[in-house]
């Protein structure tokens, strides 16, 4: 009886082994290796429905301004006027710069974080246009005093003021002739399937330089431009290497889009261009594209 007191005594206090605490712990190296990545995606999808939700308020913003407008989407301005606004990075109201789109909807939004994506690892990269320079006048023309993750498609948003030959770029008579002169929503074809505004890496969203859309973290990445040209670059290093890289690519493979019509979804790379690069270079000198294939 004392024999088997011991024995229980013994076994009550007894710990674990160390094959058994070793498989403890691969078991727990298992789960992680599975569970982390998964944790990964769901906090990224969590990113991308923020941004998405940044996307919807800005396209309601603009159709907010159109309605106010006689139906004409905003536009940047050629001819440079003051910002009229402290409330920029530069806080100053007398900074000029024709890439002001952003702030002529502001008063629809009240919120410049609405612009940033946070799957964006340097919204003030200087690719987009951001910059605070210093002082009033022709100092950075084609500066953004915002973070800024997004841009707007020249053909839907283009240039007005090109009468004022006083401006930081002079007379913007050309703007006509090069299709980027600012647009009403009756000249628009197909508004629902024309991108407006999305994910970019770039200042200004240009269908040659259609692979920023494609990859709009590759400026961040890189600190250069992704290769014009769309899929016609695929097959060409260093941009045949790196497109496939999730770092490269805002969300999941893809970027978030505002069509002309005000309403935003996702899209994955290979869904943001035809693949006939022809076709969409053709399409472009009909001022509606970037649009939706």
């Amino acid at each position: 009886m004392k024999r088997l007191t011991a024995w229980r005594a013994q076994r009550k206090f007894r710990g674990f082994t160390l094959i058994e605490l070793l498989v403890v712990i691969a078991i727990i190296a298992i789960l992680a290796a599975i569970l982390f990545p998964v944790f990964a995606q769901a906090r990224e999808k969590a990113r991308m429905v923020s941004c998405l939700n940044n996307c919807k308020q800005i396209g309601l913003a603009i159709m907010q301004y159109t309605q106010d407008y006689d139906e004409n989407y905003p536009c940047n301005s050629w001819d440079t006027p003051p910002l009229g606004t402290a409330d920029s990075d530069n806080h100053d109201p007398n900074f000029q710069t024709a890439m002001n789109w952003c702030f002529k909807i502001q008063p629809y939004l009240k919120n410049r974080q609405v612009f940033v994506c946070p799957s964006d690892p340097n919204p003030k990269n200087g690719w987009s246009c951001y910059t605070t320079a210093s002082g009033s006048g022709c100092v950075d023309e084609w500066g953004i005093p915002t973070p800024i993750s997004y841009a707007p498609n020249q053909e839907v948003i283009g240039y007005g003021g090109w009468q004022n030959s006083t401006g930081c770029l002079g007379d913007g008579s050309f703007i006509p002739d090069w299709n980027m002169a600012p647009k009403s929503m009756a000249a628009i074809p197909s508004p629902a399937q024309t991108y407006m505004v999305a994910d970019y890496g770039r200042c200004t969203l240009e269908s040659w330089w259609v692979n920023n859309l494609r990859a709009a973290n590759y400026t961040r990445v890189f600190n250069a431009s992704a290769p014009g040209g769309g899929t016609s670059a695929d097959n060409t290093d260093p941009w045949k290497t790196r497109k496939d890289q999730s770092s490269v690519t805002r969300h999941q493979g893809g970027s978030n889009i505002v069509y002309a019509d005000g309403h935003a979804k996702w899209r994955h790379e290979n869904q943001i261009t035809s693949g006939d690069n022809s076709y969409d270079l053709r399409k472009a000198s009909e001022g509606i594209v970037p649009r939706d294939y």
